[in-house]
């Protein structure tokens, strides 16, 4: 097996098991009869501490390289498991949960900056596709596994289950069987060197694929809870609306399975561009109808259009970073991202509830659009990033 293939498969494993966990830490939860409010605390404890310290965690990560970053991650994300998995108690999911998703989050910052430096530059759209089609794969069965496990093994038995799947990337590292690419060598990298922190994003070159890549997220945040409300307004069953979210998964999968010829033939810019159009489509229509058959149409018009701005904004974003900061650059996006995700439902849901939910797609839509159009005179300028690594 390639490198890059066993990096992206352990990837997918630690995605898997904190994608089950999840899962798992819900329905486990709710078993033992906890209040919604409390749920939503365990749900937010698995983002809270990742959007604190990920920038400071990134500039250790760049320091040490991604051999120790990720046998701690797993470590922990192991024991995150472990602990759920051999206490049968409530309070202990508020120790588990940010152990799994913090180092989860961990393991991801430390993946996406070894990914970026397999091959050459132009390899990096390619690479980040094929890591996110192995994310994607993960996410959707992490709970696939989760649930099964609940129902023929008990809660207890799919934590440990989960966590030994976490364990599989610190057998691999930890034995030595995978091969890490060449770490670019420490040097002066022009117009960055002074930037402390925050201050990298005055730089446009990094300041808009970094919009995108923020906007991305807080486009997920949105479509996973006003989807199924749109669903549950217009009297569609429970099933249906799973479909919904399943057809749109179906188009990010689709479009990243498909990602290395595009990414081959086609320069990042245009099709992020034309990713935020297929998007901002998606919200803009969906309020006019009701028909299922027309809302599959949309739902999957937005999943192609998701499936190609989160790796290619990774990739623009890699190539716009100083070569020996990646991961704190990644670590800055992890904040912005795990703030959306708190910050965002709250945010459309005041919204939604004064104004209804039609006012929230297109006020979405309008956003996507509008930075659609600013990121045109990108289309056509050639691509700033290789030489920095």
């Amino acid at each position: 097996m390639k490198p890059l293939h066993l990096h992206v498969l352990l990837v997918s494993c630690n995605q898997l098991a904190m994608s089950g966990s999840r899962m798992t830490v819900m329905l486990y939860a709710a078993y033992l009869q906890a209040s919604p409010v409390v749920i939503g605390l365990l749900a937010g404890l698995f983002g809270l501490v990742s959007a604190f310290v990920a920038v400071p965690v990134g500039r250790w990560i760049d320091r040490m390289g991604p051999r120790k970053p990720l046998l701690l991650a797993s470590v922990m994300v192991t024991i995150g498991g472990i602990i759920a998995g051999l206490q049968e108690d409530l309070a202990v999911l508020f120790l588990a949960c940010p152990l799994i998703g913090t180092f989860n989050s961990m393991f991801q910052m430390t993946s996406d900056q070894t990914v970026g430096r397999f091959g050459e530059p132009k390899d990096r759209p390619a690479n980040f596709a094929l890591q996110a089609l192995g994310m994607s794969a993960a996410t959707l069965a992490g709970p696939l596994v989760a649930g099964l496990a609940i129902d023929h093994l008990w809660h207890s038995s799919a934590f440990l289950l989960l966590a030994a799947i976490a364990s599989i990337p610190l057998i691999v590292i930890g034995l030595g069987l995978l091969d890490f690419p060449q770490a670019p060598q420490r040097g002066r990298t022009e117009g960055f060197d002074a930037a402390p922190g925050w201050t990298l994003l005055r730089q446009q070159r990094l300041r808009r694929p970094y919009i995108v890549a923020t906007m991305s997220n807080a486009v997920w945040s949105v479509v996973n809870f006003m989807i199924p409300l749109y669903g549950a307004q217009i009297g569609i069953s429970a099933t249906r609306i799973g479909t919904l979210m399943a057809c749109m998964c179906g188009g990010v999968v689709g479009t990243r399975a498909l990602m290395q010829p595009l990414v081959r033939r086609f320069k990042p810019w245009p099709l992020v561009v034309l990713a935020q159009v297929l998007i901002g489509i998606g919200f803009f229509g969906i309020p006019f109808t009701a028909e299922y058959a027309a809302l599959v149409s949309l739902v999957i018009i937005m999943g192609l259009g998701l499936g190609l701005t989160g790796p290619l904004s990774t990739s623009l974003m890699y190539d716009a970073s100083p070569p020996d900061r990646v991961a704190e650059v990644v670590g800055m996006r992890m904040t912005i991202a795990n703030i959306a995700q708190a910050v965002v439902p709250l945010l459309f849901g005041a919204i939604g509830s004064v104004f209804g939910v039609g006012p929230v797609f297109w006020t979405v839509a309008a956003i996507v659009l509008g930075d659609a159009w600013s990121n045109r005179s990108e289309i056509g300028k050639k691509g700033r990033g290789s030489g920095l690594t």
